[in-house]
């Protein structure tokens, strides 16, 4: 990834504390230079100033929700979807349908992953040594 993409998705995830004013300094007047500059970061600019707009115009209002959204929304909760299917594991994964085992064997390798890695990294040390002397 280029420098300027980089740079880019930095100033574009920077954006939102841009607009609530909480960037100054030379962080800000770099990220304004950018922007004056980079069609993509000033469009981008453009959609968060109107998205904040949107929100405040809502957050402006006075409007209660309909009462049979909290029933409904519970409702929905409360039905078997796919977070319930996804939270057991599928047929055929390490331990079949137990979640606890899995936990077990990731923990199991990735320890012994780390054991491995250590040991080759201390031995290269080890190593070094021994042809320095």
């Amino acid at each position: 990834m280029s420098a300027t993409r980089r740079f880019c998705r930095e100033v574009q995830g920077e954006l939102p504390a841009l607009l609530a004013g909480e960037v100054s300094g030379w962080p800000e007047r770099t990220m304004r230079a950018h922007l004056r500059h980079c069609s993509d970061c000033a469009s981008e600019l453009k959609r968060q100033e109107h998205l904040a707009q949107g929100l405040a115009a809502v957050r402006d209002t006075d409007v209660e929700p309909p009462a049979e959204l909290l029933d409904g929304l519970l409702q929905s909760a409360a039905r078997p979807g796919l977070r319930e299917r996804a939270a057991v594991p599928a047929r055929g994964a390490i331990s079949g349908a137990r979640p606890g085992l899995s936990v077990a064997f990731l923990t199991v390798g990735a320890l012994a992953s780390t054991g491995v890695g250590w040991a080759a990294w201390r031995g290269a040390r080890w190593a070094a040594r021994r042809v320095s002397r």
